[in-house]
């Protein structure tokens, strides 16, 4: 009985894990002694799973693989896929130092393959061919820095020495910040390959510096001052009126202000409202002087940093025979 001839079969998901097995020949020896069998089989099934995933077109699980694949068993040939993901998923910055990474591999530990100098070769060629793709932006600020800024790029700090000079920067959208105190200065920018961007931001004046808070001391004086000072114009104005009052009865008893015997006591008790009048007027006069004063350009408080210079103690210290004096500053 004749049999149909077997069915050609599709092998492309053969053929990529063979060339998986292929590319990763290099895991064996690359291995230094202190390294088990165990390791170098779970690198190789996570670089095959990388590669699997990047053909699929997920490119962020590969990465992810591939790094640590990298992490177990370090090869040029890892390094090379993890560079390719990143450009894949437009991290070109980060994807440049990466081929950088795998070309200044030391290979003098590891017997040297074909495998390692075409990733290294290739690492180099494809260096050469991003870099002039990669976007530059040059951040610059003015404006008042006041006690100095801090600049963000997506988040994330970066060193003032960049401020003026063109920095690589992955295309896309972006967001630069620059911070004074409290004060928040925003720009966005989108970028594509190839471009060179030139963003400014500018800081406003500087807020007005609060006025110096008054000495609690100086105006609890000066409110007694004032305190005493209007109690003083208080009785002025009382006894005033009184002594107005009395002057005005003794007039009509005391002509050419000669006074008889009984109406002495009354002349009397004329003068002491004289002398209180006199008083409180002198008493509301100098308090209100003092505290009006006090209370409007008073003495204000001393930075914390001088009152901590100025914190003084000492104590005097006594014993047998013994005398000085303790201290702290």
């Amino acid at each position: 009985m004749n049999r149909p001839p077997p069915k050609p079969t599709r092998a492309p998901l053969r053929t990529c894990l063979t060339l998986a097995f292929a590319a990763l020949t290099w895991l064996a020896p690359a291995v230094s002694s202190g390294q088990d069998f165990a390791t170098r089989s779970a690198a190789r099934k996570l670089g095959e799973e990388g590669i699997v995933l990047f053909d699929k077109g997920q490119y962020a699980e590969a990465l992810e693989k591939f790094n640590l694949a990298d992490q177990l068993v370090p090869a040029p040939t890892l390094g090379l896929r993890a560079a390719r993901s990143l450009v894949k998923l437009g991290r070109l910055v980060e994807a440049t130092e990466r081929y950088l990474a795998v070309t200044r591999m030391d290979l003098s530990r590891a017997p040297v393959t074909p495998a390692f100098r075409k990733a290294q070769a290739d690492a180099l060629k494809e260096r050469e061919e991003l870099l002039p793709l990669i976007p530059s932006l040059t951040i610059e600020v003015t404006g008042p820095l006041g006690d100095g800024i801090t600049v963000f790029v997506d988040g994330t700090q970066i060193p003032l020495a960049l401020l003026g000079q063109k920095r690589p920067i992955d295309p896309g959208q972006h967001e630069v910040e620059v911070r004074r105190g409290e004060t928040k200065v925003k720009k966005k920018v989108d970028l594509v390959v190839k471009q060179t961007e030139k963003v400014v931001l500018v800081l406003p004046p500087l807020p007005k510096p609060k006025p110096p808070e008054p000495d609690p001391f100086w105006r609890t004086i000066a409110w007694v001052g004032i305190g005493v000072g209007a109690g003083g114009m208080v009785a002025f104005g009382v006894t005033g009126g009184l002594a107005l009052s009395k002057e005005q009865e003794l007039t009509s008893k005391c002509p050419n202000r000669t006074c008889q015997p009984e109406f002495h006591a009354d002349a009397d008790f004329f003068d002491a409202l004289r002398y209180a009048t006199t008083a409180g007027l002198v008493v509301g006069v100098v308090g209100l002087g003092v505290g009006v004063p006090l209370l409007i350009a008073g003495p204000t408080q001393k930075p914390k940093k001088d009152e901590k210079k100025a914190a003084i103690t000492w104590s005097p210290v006594l014993g047998l025979g013994t005398a000085g004096v303790r201290g702290t500053f």
